[in-house]
């Protein structure tokens, strides 16, 4: 893996322990209230814990980059929710659409909370006739302060999958170009109840933000599959990062 010199105060693992707490907690309630059909309930429960596991890990990269630099979460604009129309994930606030397969759609699911200052833009669900599905979380979060770059930032994300979720990385955080537009990519993998979960959070920065697109499927394919989608994505200007 890429060695990033970040401090590493013993905070970082308190605030970790409180969240993971706080998820774990929530996601048998939360995925039980989504469907009524069995199947689509071990499905939506399946994929609920997955969703718990990425902010739990996302909240660890979070606390890793804070400590180097004051929080500019209260004074970042906060941005808009978009919308979600004809299968286009559409966001004026960052300037980009995300246009999606129609075998694709918005999640019902309820996403826990993430660190303050972040925020979920957009979830999207895939059905594969696995128990898992393809899911893609959006998520914005602002920037710590000068000085941090986004490999930084996707390294010390990656870091805490290693130790949190005992992952294995199979793509070290590096710079990724889908058509013209430019991110950072690192892709991993862990087992979950026997079944290997294949994962890739994909980053970039505009409008003081970290922008991820963070893909989970049951397989490798599936996930070259997911991440094809970023093929998809309009920026109305460059992307910095």
């Amino acid at each position: 893996m890429i060695s990033v010199p970040l401090p590493t105060p013993d905070k970082r693992g308190t605030r970790t322990s409180e969240v993971l707490l706080h998820i774990s907690g929530n996601a048998t309630t939360q995925a039980s209230s989504l469907d009524t059909e069995p199947v689509q309930l071990l499905v939506s429960y399946t994929a609920m814990k997955r969703l718990s596991l990425l902010v739990v890990l996302l909240c660890s990269a979070v606390s890793l980059v804070n400590c180097q630099q004051p929080t500019k979460s209260s004074t970042t604009p906060k941005p808009d929710e978009g919308t979600f129309v004809q299968n286009t994930y559409k966001n004026d606030f960052f300037g980009f659409s995300y246009a999606l397969p129609r075998e694709w759609h918005k999640s019902k699911v309820a996403p826990a909370a993430l660190p303050s200052g972040a925020y979920y833009l957009f979830i999207g669900d895939r059905n594969t006739g696995h128990s898992l599905l393809n899911r893609v979380t959006v998520v914005a979060d602002p920037e710590s302060g000068p000085g941090v770059s986004t490999q930084e930032y996707l390294s010390a994300y990656v870091r805490a999958q290693v130790r949190n979720a005992h992952a294995e990385v199979i793509r070290e955080p590096s710079s990724f170009v889908s058509r013209e537009n430019s991110f950072y990519r690192a892709d991993y993998k862990w087992v979950e109840n026997g079944t290997t979960v294949y994962s890739s959070m994909v980053c970039a920065r505009r409008n003081s933000y970290w922008l991820s697109w963070n893909f989970v499927t049951p397989s490798q394919h599936d996930l070259e599959d997911a991440v094809n989608t970023l093929q998809n994505i309009s920026f109305d200007r460059s992307s910095p990062h």
